[in-house]
């Protein structure tokens, strides 16, 4: 990500789940002062990283970060279709099991 991408991706993390105009990104996101000096400074910057797919618009010339899934949690089911992906993940290591042994 480049300088102008870094502005605005802090800008949008503000506020992850809300829509922001352009403009208002443009004004908002590097300063007043770099919008007085180009309006349009963010226009192609919002186009490369909704390409890139780290924004999401609504159609209506609205920008928001793109929300990633919600992580499960919860473990699946173990079922014969997805035996094989599974791991076998140990709380304790052995050193510390073999210690408390000893003790």
């Amino acid at each position: 990500m480049g300088t102008d991408e870094m502005c605005i991706y802090e800008f949008l993390k503000a506020s992850p789940n809300d829509y922001v105009t352009e403009r208002e990104i443009a004004r908002r996101a590097a300063g007043k002062k770099r919008f007085r000096e180009n309006e349009d400074w963010a226009r192609g910057v919002l186009f490369r990283m909704v390409k890139d797919q780290v924004l999401e618009t609504d159609g209506c010339g609205q920008y928001r970060l793109r929300l990633r899934a919600k992580v499960n949690s919860t473990p699946a089911k173990l079922t014969m279709e997805n035996w094989d992906t599974w791991q076998l993940v140990l709380d304790d290591s052995a050193e510390a099991r073999d210690q408390t042994k000893q003790s």
